[in-house]
């Protein structure tokens, strides 16, 4: 039998494409854990700031039920910017936290915005009020400078709009 003599080079060279391989390997799974790490802290600190504006909906929605007045100035909701106010009303697919009433969610918008992807979203990442006589509104942005809304009381029915 013939032996064949195996070429140095095309060792070395499979040997140093193995390595750099790897390396890279090993460089994308650091970018990865880094990305993930830093917009964990990022979303956290949002959820935090969508608890706040949902305390400031629900305070409005309280005197609003107590004393029946309408504040024509609007609250101002200043964040998180970037994320939305969604109504589940009935008929509407709910988060968890809402299955048995209507509520107001703020959380991040899902993309692509269908099946129940933006319920699962706002149970997920963000935060609900129950608002158990709430009308339908359409999604409001919350912009980097806030956003102006009208919370009014129309027929035993809460109604959000945006200014």
């Amino acid at each position: 039998m013939r032996r064949i003599k195996m070429n140095k080079r095309g060792d070395i060279l499979t040997e140093k494409v193995l390595n750099i391989v790897i390396a890279v390997l090993c460089l994308g799974l650091l970018f990865y854990l880094l990305y993930t790490i830093f917009f964990a802290g990022t979303t956290s600190s949002k959820i935090i700031e969508a608890e706040s504006s949902k305390e400031l909906i629900l305070d409005e929605i309280n005197r609003i039920g107590e004393n029946g007045e309408y504040n024509n100035t609007g609250l101002l909701i200043p964040n998180p910017a970037s994320w939305f106010m969604f109504s589940f009303v009935d008929g509407d697919l709910k988060p968890n936290s809402c299955v048995s009433e209507n509520c107001i969610c703020i959380c991040e918008e899902a993309i692509p915005a269908f099946f129940d992807w933006q319920e699962k979203r706002c149970d997920e990442k963000g935060s609900c009020i129950p608002v158990s006589n709430l009308n339908k509104f359409e999604k409001i942005k919350i912009e980097n400078n806030g956003v102006w809304i009208l919370v009014n009381k129309v027929n035993e029915k809460i109604e959000i709009r945006k200014k």
